[in-house]
C-alpha cells in the first residue's frame, strides 16, 4: 500500500490458525491482513489480486502442500510476494532452487505474536529470516543483502523507472557500468528481471542530486 502498510496473506487449512494469526497481526497498525486462504490453490488465485506482500504459509495442507504453492509463486513473474512458511515440523521445509526467490522465512507454529510482526517487518524489506530450529546449509537460505551506498541509489532510481542512462548522468558512471551494477545487483538479490528488481522491497534511498557524485 502507498502508505507503507504491509499487506499480509495468510494461508492455512485450520480456521482456527487463520483467526489466531490475524489476531495477532492486529496489534501492528502497520500491517494489515488483506486475505486468508484456505487453500493453496485459493492463496496462488488470490495473492496477486489482493495484493499480498507477505504471505504466511502452511507448510502442511491438503491438497497442494506449501511447498509446492511457494514454487508457483516463485516461478510466476508477475507475483512480487515473500513467503513465511509456518510450520510444526521444521525439518520438511526446502528452500532450495526458484524457492530462494521468493521464501525469505521459516517459523514454528508457536511464535509469538511479537516475532511473527518482528518476522513480516524484516521479510517484507528483504531480509532472510529463519528460527533458531530450522537449519539449513549455506547453499540454501538466501543470505541478507548487504548493499553499499551506490547500489541503493541506483536501486532508488531504478524504482522511479530511470534509464541506465539516466541513472549515468546522476552518478557521473557510463551507461554500460549502470548496466553492470543493475545485473549483479539481480544476481546477488535472486531476481531475473528490471522490473522485478524495481519490485524489490529492500530500504529506500532518496535520490542523490547532481552536487553529491561519487
Amino acid at each position: 500500500m502507498s502508505d507503507g502498510t504491509i499487506r499480509v496473506g495468510i494461508c492455512d487449512d485450520s480456521e482456527a490458525v487463520r483467526d489466531g494469526m490475524a489476531i495477532y497481526l492486529s496489534i501492528d497498525p502497520g500491517l494489515l491482513v488483506a486475505a486468508t486462504y484456505v487453500s493453496g490453490a485459493e492463496a496462488i488465485n488470490g495473492v496477486k489480486r489482493d495484493r499480498i506482500g507477505v504471505l504466511l504459509l502452511d507448510v502442511r495442507m491438503p491438497g497442494m502442500m506449501g511447498p509446492a504453492v511457494a514454487l508457483k509463486l516463485a516461478t510466476d513473474p508477475e507475483i512480487f510476494c515473500k513467503v513465511i512458511y509456518l510450520t510444526s515440523y521444521p525439518d520438511e521445509v526446502p528452500i532450495a532452487g526458484e524457492l530462494r526467490r521468493t521464501v525469505l522465512g521459516a517459523l514454528a507454529k508457536d511464535v509469538t505474536p511479537e516475532d511473527l510482526v518482528s518476522a513480516i517487518r524484516l521479510v517484507a524489506s528483504g531480509i532472510a529470516l529463519f528460527g533458531p530450529e530450522f537449519r539449513f546449509g549455506r547453499s540454501t537460505a538466501r543470505e541478507p543483502w548487504v548493499a553499499d551506498d551506490r547500489e541503493m541509489v541506483v536501486l532508488d532510481l531504478v524504482r522511479t523507472g530511470a534509464t541506465n542512462a539516466r541513472i549515468g548522468e546522476e552518478l557521473g558512471l557510463s551507461s554500460s557500468r549502470v548496466k553492470q551494477i543493475v545485473s549483479q545487483m539481480c544476481r546477488r538479490i535472486g531476481v531475473r528481471t528490471r522490473t522485478e528488481l524495481a519490485m524489490y522491497s529492500g530500504p529506500s534511498v532518496a535520490r542523490v542530486g547532481r552536487g553529491q557524485r561519487d
